[in-house]
């Protein structure tokens, strides 16, 4: 079934509600690794290198979830899709690496939850905002890199379904992540 005819001008209206719908299942596809972290006693990422299997696995089901639910609310042509799609798949590409220095934080956060020291906290706080810094370096770059072969809405449209894939990525995560 294809969903973009549906897509079209009567039903652009309820664009977010759709995005919105569609970013709520990838709630529902994390959570049971994001509940695997928090219900498992403390852990660090190299004593359990099954971890690192499921996280992997996961990620390739949410990544494939993800490019699915762009493709439904871009709405491009062939020819903005031959140009687009590649562009995202280096921008997730980035991404994902800041993902895995993200997964190694909480791990290591979740493995020292219990006797984390003054000096570990401000060392994990540090790594966090960096990670954030790194985060909004690699959009603002492929703004600049998207807006010089397409045209700015399509660019200001994908960068709004990514934000809001992303929020629900970070509140489901943030829900599982005890404090400390």
């Amino acid at each position: 079934m294809h969903i973009r005819p549906y897509l079209r001008p009567a039903a652009l209206a309820s664009m977010p509600s759709i995005v919105l719908t569609a970013a709520l299942g990838l709630t529902w596809v994390l959570r049971p690794a994001i509940c695997l972290a928090v219900d498992a006693p403390p852990m660090m990422d190299e004593k359990f290198p099954d971890l690192a299997a499921s996280i992997k696995m996961l990620r390739a089901e949410v990544g494939q979830d993800r490019r699915d639910i762009v493709a439904a609310s871009m709405l491009l042509t062939k020819s903005e899709g031959e140009i687009f799609w590649p562009l995202y798949d280096q921008y997730r590409a980035e991404q994902h690496q800041l993902g895995d220095r993200k997964v190694k934080l909480i791990t290591t956060f979740i493995a020292k939850r219990e006797t984390l020291s003054d000096e570990d906290a401000g060392r994990l706080t540090h790594e966090a905002l960096l990670i954030e810094k790194s985060k909004v370096a690699i959009k603002e770059d492929y703004v600049s890199k998207m807006t010089k072969v397409l045209p700015e809405r399509i660019v200001a449209r994908f960068f709004q379904i990514d934000n809001k894939l992303d929020t629900v990525v970070d509140v489901a995560v943030a829900s599982r992540v005890p404090l400390i």
